[in-house]
């Protein structure tokens, strides 16, 4: 018999006795006194009693609140039917669940009620609450029944690093590195073992770091995760922001510039044509960068061309995208060159300063060297190249800047930080810290 019906029956039985004792008008008021006290300390024994049903049930349900957490967080960890209804059972037993007078039912998902066959756990125990005086009025037990709901889910981190290689390690931090991505996140698709690995000195401070195989994240330096408490394994892969970005339509009849030098030795200027805010042509075979260039808002799309930089060669330009196909190539960033350069905010390359084309860049690699700065504001984005930044090589000096390569490493004295969303990128969403909530 359920706790609520109880209380009314006793409740209905008691006042009618007492009705019926009051509205007798042929006896003295002390003869009514004397024969309705009994009646009325029963009350009182009996409504402490409902009280303390309630109490336990009470109780029960913290309970199977707790039990129901605790099976939803094994879930969480193991997707593990089984594993999960047995530490919600064990956490029950710790608490005020009883065996030998009670039922304990786990069901992952949920069968009936509101959140029947959705994505949470559900646990449920019917037990008997003992009884005293009011034993005297029924014969069933009594039996209170609770339930507890607990919705799995997990919370996306927006991510500035992504390492698109399936398979072998996709993200590689190492040596005296310092990354700073507090408001967003790395992760590695590939599912190798490690995918995604930090080792030696390196200093790592991120919402989250995560991948789809092995996250092995060791070194002698504390790291620091501000969205999930612990490294992220075999996650799903996250999807490519730009998998539909794609060369200028019909590249390859537009016709080909060159860059203009004037001067002679020390004194001579190199000019780049004026895109106009359209796209140009590059077709130089080598272009030797030894001071500063400035380019004009625009798309530059290298075809077949060498950008190499010598010394001070420096690369600046507001609302300008960076095309390299059929194996145009940066080659000697080292010290004291590189770029500074921002995306443009809308039109077909909106948020992307940089771009390595995916069908005609077969070679491998990119190496930023010591002391190499890449202020990037927009993304960098490589498909199918691996970045190396080596040395001093770093993208420190405007902080923000979206990073997706193939395969990603830094190393030596390298660094890289993100604390804002560069205007125009596209959003990545990597795996966050899982989340579970108590909804009935």
């Amino acid at each position: 018999m359920k706790v609520g019906r109880v209380g009314y029956l006793i409740n209905h039985k008691i006042v009618s006795k007492l009705r019926g004792l009051f509205g007798d008008k042929t006896g003295a008021t002390s003869v009514v006194f004397a024969v309705s006290l009994p009646a009325i300390i029963g009350a009182i024994i009996l409504m402490t009693e409902v009280g303390y049903w309630r109490l336990k049930k009470a109780d029960l349900q913290a309970t199977v609140d707790m039990a129901a957490i605790a099976g939803a967080y094994q879930f969480m960890q193991e997707e593990n039917s089984p594993e999960s209804k047995m530490a919600a059972y064990a956490d029950a037993l710790d608490n005020t669940f009883d065996p030998a007078i009670g039922v304990l039912t786990t069901n992952i998902p949920p069968v009936g009620g509101s959140f029947d066959g959705e994505d949470a756990v559900q646990v449920t125990i019917a037990q008997e609450i003992p009884t005293f005086f009011s034993r005297f009025f029924f014969d069933d037990p009594l039996i209170t029944e609770v339930t507890a709901v607990v919705k799995l889910g997990s919370e996306s981190v927006k991510a500035c690093v992504l390492a698109l290689a399936s398979s072998g390690t996709g993200i590689s931090i190492g040596g005296s590195v310092d990354i700073t991505t507090e408001n967003c996140s790395l992760h590695a698709n590939s599912t190798g073992d490690p995918a995604f690995e930090v080792f030696g000195a390196a200093e790592l401070t991120a919402a989250c770091a995560s991948s789809s195989g092995v996250t092995d994240i060791g070194g002698s330096k504390p790291k620091v995760f501000s969205d999930c408490p612990d490294p992220l394994s075999n996650k799903p892969p996250v999807v490519d922001p730009y998998a539909d970005v794609d060369v200028p339509e019909n590249i390859d009849a537009y016709p080909c510039d060159y860059v203009s030098t004037s001067g002679h030795g020390k004194h001579a200027t190199m000019t780049f044509p004026d895109p106009n805010g359209g796209t140009v042509k590059m077709c130089d075979n080598k272009i030797d960068l030894k001071n500063t260039i400035n380019l004009e808002p625009g798309t530059y799309v290298f075809n077949s061309t060498e950008l190499k930089f010598g010394n001070g060669g420096f690369v600046t330009g507001d609302d300008v995208t960076l095309i390299f196909r059929n194996n145009a190539e940066l080659s000697n960033i080292n010290g004291g060159n590189g770029f500074d350069i921002s995306a443009p905010n809308s039109g077909d390359y909106a948020g992307i300063a940089m771009y390595a084309d995916r069908n005609t860049m077969s070679n491998t690699e990119w190496k930023l060297n010591g002391n190499a700065d890449m202020s990037v504001y927009g993304a960098i984005y490589l498909p199918t190249l691996d970045i190396d930044y080596v040395g001093g090589a770093d993208t420190n000096a405007t902080e923000c800047t979206q990073l997706v390569a193939y395969r990603i490493s830094f190393n030596g004295n390298s660094g890289f930080k993100n604390n804002c969303d560069p205007a125009g990128t596209s959003d990545i969403f990597g795996p966050g810290a899982s989340r579970i909530a108590l909804v009935e």
